[in-house]
C-alpha cells in the first residue's frame, strides 16, 4: 500500500506539464561582441493561471544566464479572480511587453535612467555586482561596473514580477551576466 502510494506520488511529480507557452523571443547582441544572442520567455503548467516562467539568453552552444519565477492569476490582479479571456490577454501583452525596445539600453542610458527614477541605486550596483561573486570581492565588482561602462554590451531590463525589477548586464572579463539591479 505504502508503495503503491509512493508511485502515485512520485508519478505526480515527474509528469509533463500541461501547458507550454512561447511568450516571445527576440535576438539582440547584449555582449557587444556582434554575434547576436537568443532571449526567450517561455511558461510551462497544469494551468495557465500558474506557470513556471523562465527567461533564457542563450549564445551559440550555450546559455549565458536563466532566470525562473512563478506567473500566477493573482500576478496579474490580487484583489479579485480574473477570468480565463482576461487572463490569456494578459499572458499575451506579458510576452510583447517583457521584450519591449524599451528594455534594452546601453550602460550610459541606464546610468541616465536611474539618475532620473532612482538615483541611490547607482553607488550600489559595484555591491550588487559583488554579492555574485564567490568570494565576494567589491574592489573586483567595482573593477567589473566600470568596465561595463565602457564596453558596448546592451543592458536588458525585466521583471519577474510584481514591482520587482532586475537590470543584466555581460561581463567580458568573467564571461557571465550580472544582475545590476534588484529593486522594488
Amino acid at each position: 500500500m505504502l508503495a503503491a502510494l509512493l508511485a502515485i506520488a512520485l508519478g505526480m511529480q515527474t509528469s509533463p506539464a500541461d501547458i507550454n507557452i512561447a511568450f516571445g523571443r527576440v535576438t539582440r547582441d547584449l555582449t557587444g561582441d556582434a554575434i547576436p544572442e537568443t532571449l526567450t520567455l517561455t511558461g510551462t503548467g497544469r494551468t495557465i493561471g500558474d506557470l513556471a516562467v523562465t527567461f533564457t539568453i542563450r549564445a551559440p552552444g550555450r546559455i549565458l544566464y536563466t532566470q525562473t519565477w512563478r506567473l500566477t492569476r493573482s500576478s496579474f490582479d490580487s484583489r479579485r479572480r480574473i477570468p480565463d479571456a482576461e487572463l490569456n490577454a494578459r499572458l499575451a501583452d506579458y510576452g510583447r511587453s517583457f521584450f519591449a525596445d524599451s528594455q534594452f539600453m546601453s550602460p550610459p542610458g541606464f546610468v541616465s535612467w536611474l539618475q532620473a527614477s532612482a538615483r541611490l541605486h547607482i553607488a550600489v550596483i559595484p555591491d550588487v555586482i559583488a554579492s555574485q561573486m564567490t568570494p565576494r570581492d567589491p574592489a573586483r565588482a567595482l573593477v567589473t561596473w566600470q568596465q561595463m561602462q565602457a564596453a558596448p554590451i546592451t543592458l536588458f531590463s525585466f521583471s519577474p514580477g510584481g514591482d520587482r525589477v532586475m537590470m543584466v548586464g555581460w561581463s567580458a572579463t568573467d564571461q557571465r551576466f550580472y544582475n545590476l539591479l534588484e529593486c522594488c
